[in-house]
C-alpha cells in the first residue's frame, strides 16, 4: 500500500479492476522498497501542492475567528443560563404548583437556548480544528513520501515560483 502513495504522485500509474495498480512504464506491479527510480511527478500533483499549502494557510487565517466565535458563544450561552437563575429562585418561592411549573418551563427554555449557543461555539471550533488536522495530516503524509526522494512540499512549491518572485 505504501507504493500506491508513490504511484499516486507519478504520471505513470495504471489502475484496472483485473490487475489493480501497475506501472505504466513496466506494466508490472510496483516492486520498489524505498523509492521508485523512474518516478516522474504528475502535473496534477504539482498543481495540487500550492493548492494544499493555500488551503492550510486559509484555515490558519480563520483560527482567530473560530476561537472568537467559541468564546463569544460560550459567554453568551453562560450569560443566558446564569441570567435565568433569578427566575428559578422566584419559582421556588411560589406556593402555587402551577406557577412553579410555568417558571420552570421558562428556566428550562433558557437553559436549552444557552446550551445550544454554547454548542454552536464548540461546533465552530471543532470544524476548524478538524479541517486543519486533516490538511496537515495530508501534508505530513506527502512529505513522508517525498522525503524518500530528498524533497519536500516547500521545495517543490518554490521551484514553481518564478525567480523574480523569490525572496
Amino acid at each position: 500500500m505504501i507504493q500506491a502513495k508513490h504511484c499516486d504522485l507519478c504520471e505513470h500509474p495504471k489502475r484496472s479492476l483485473k490487475k489493480g495498480l501497475t506501472c505504466g512504464l513496466t506494466n508490472k506491479k510496483p516492486d520498489f522498497k524505498i523509492s521508485c527510480s523512474d518516478i516522474k511527478f504528475s502535473n496534477s500533483f504539482k498543481e495540487y501542492l500550492p493548492e494544499l499549502s493555500n488551503q492550510i494557510e486559509n484555515v490558519k487565517k480563520r483560527k482567530a475567528f473560530a476561537y472568537l466565535t467559541f468564546i463569544l458563544a460560550s459567554l453568551l450561552g453562560l450569560i443566558i443560563i446564569v441570567g435565568s437563575y433569578p427566575i428559578l429562585e422566584k419559582a421556588l418561592k411560589k406556593d402555587h404548583p402551577y406557577s412553579i411549573w410555568k417558571h420552570l418551563e421558562v428556566v428550562l427554555f433558557f437553559y436549552f437556548v444557552g446550551s445550544g449557543i454554547i454548542s454552536m461555539g464548540l461546533w465552530s471550533l471543532y470544524k476548524h480544528r478538524k479541517a486543519l488536522k486533516k490538511l496537515e495530516s495530508e501534508k505530513r503524509e506527502l512529505n513522508m513520501v517525498l522525503s524518500n526522494y530528498k524533497l519536500d512540499i516547500e521545495s517543490l512549491n518554490s521551484k514553481k515560483t518564478p525567480p523574480q518572485q523569490r525572496v
